[in-house]
């Protein structure tokens, strides 16, 4: 009786007072991109240490860090339909547990076979998790917030890759091997993630016990109204607008994995710095791009202009990276690819804005999952260029950066 008068006094606080919960979920949403990219990047530290070991060969890991992206790609176009077909949880969580066993396995891998094929696996699996994410920022937020609540759960990417320099290089050498932190992140993963999203990321906040009705009407208020209809595939690839949006991303996405994956092999091997120098160098894109998500957000928000973000941001990227792979100084020359990896924190929220406002709620996730999904698989021939050769592959990143930002420009011109 004691409880059932609890939860009464419980539900009652709700009707009375307008809560933001749906700010916690952002954040809950930061927290599961944040050990889905640490998951991913942790290779890029691990990598050189398998090669030296003698454990995988450096073409191995080119092509298991490329062939990663490529069926990440397949799994984001399946992972959009799952979500609109089953809902953004039970996929999230099918995602989530899958990722995490395949990371454990990357830990025991031993031979460029087993790493090639725990990367594929993995790729599988996390590329699902990605346009979970608009499915869930279009159902949760009204359109004037869509920007900053997008800023939260991309905190996930930049985060990662600012923990894993540090966190990886010290697991690795306190432990005295690579396999470490494979091991550790598909214990959290498995441990700590898995019970968070069966609790809190419900598919809409009409089912959360935490939101109350005030602020569930301030959200449904502030939706605007759209077609009801599915959109199918063939439609979404007979749309300029898509198009043009697709070649921006590609642009930066290819600049930001080839940084991603590949800064460390290029410090150590190009501008013989030291495994420890590697770690701090390897934080600062992403501490400044956390920065730029922050910024461009909240004007995003403000002047509701998007595309103008995501054009400018991805050609001020192929510029940076340009100047920085051409300077002597290495301080100038990591300083310049810094902004150029940054750029992403510019372009991420106005492109993930741009493709919750281009389709409705019920096929949000398929357009994310195609939008993200032929990306990444574009994005893959890119990085595995650059596993092979610095010089061309930088000169592949910068001209496609190029396109890319005028492509978000014309894009701006149509209205996005």
């Amino acid at each position: 009786m004691v409880s059932s008068n609890r939860n009464l006094s419980y539900e009652s606080s709700l009707e009375g007072e307008k809560t933001n919960f749906r700010w916690w979920f952002a954040v809950a949403l930061w927290f599961l991109l944040l050990i889905s990219y640490i998951d991913r990047t942790n290779i890029s530290i691990a990598g050189p240490f398998m090669v030296k070991e003698g454990v995988v060969t450096q073409g191995a890991l080119a092509l298991s860090n490329s062939l990663f992206l490529f069926m990440y790609g397949i799994s984001n176009i399946f992972g959009g339909y799952f979500s609109d077909r089953f809902g953004a949880r039970k996929t999230a969580l099918f995602a989530l547990i899958w990722w995490s066993v395949m990371t454990l396995f990357t830990g025991l891998i031993w031979s460029s076979v087993s790493l090639i094929m725990s990367r594929v696996l993995l790729g599988l699996g996390e590329g699902m998790h990605w346009p979970l994410n608009s499915k869930w920022v279009k159902a949760w937020f009204p359109s004037h917030e869509r920007a900053r609540a997008n800023m939260f759960w991309e905190f996930g990417l930049t985060m990662g890759p600012i923990m894993t320099g540090p966190l990886v290089t010290w697991m690795i050498l306190s432990s005295g091997t690579w396999k470490t932190p494979f091991i550790v992140m598909a214990l959290i993963g498995l441990i700590m993630m898995v019970p968070i999203v069966w609790l809190i990321a419900k598919d809409r906040p009409e089912e959360s016990a935490f939101v109350s009705k005030k602020e569930l009407s301030y959200i449904q208020a502030g939706r605007v109204e759209e077609a009801a209809e599915n959109v199918r595939v063939g439609q979404v690839l007979r749309k300029t607008d898509f198009w043009l949006l697709l070649i921006n991303w590609v642009g930066m996405a290819t600049v930001f994995y080839g940084i991603l994956f590949w800064l460390p092999s290029y410090l150590m091997e190009v501008r013989r710095i030291s495994v420890h120098m590697t770690g701090f160098w390897y934080m600062m894109p992403y501490i400044l791009m956390t920065i730029c998500i922050i910024l461009t957000a909240f004007l995003s928000d403000k002047w509701m202009k998007r595309s103008v973000f995501a054009g400018a941001g991805t050609l001020i990227a192929g510029l940076g990276l340009f100047l920085g792979t051409h300077a002597d100084n290495i301080v100038l020359a990591m300083l310049l690819i810094s902004i150029s990896s940054a750029m992403n924190g510019v372009v991420l929220p106005t492109i993930w804005s741009s493709l919750q406002r281009m389709f409705p709620s019920k096929s949000v996730g398929m357009g994310a999952g195609l939008l993200n999904g032929l990306q990444n698989i574009i994005a893959a021939i890119g990085t595995y260029i650059l596993g092979i050769s610095f010089s061309i592959g930088f000169s592949y990143l910068i001209i496609l950066a190029l396109i890319g930002g005028i492509s978000g420009l014309i894009l701006a011109k149509r209205g996005y």
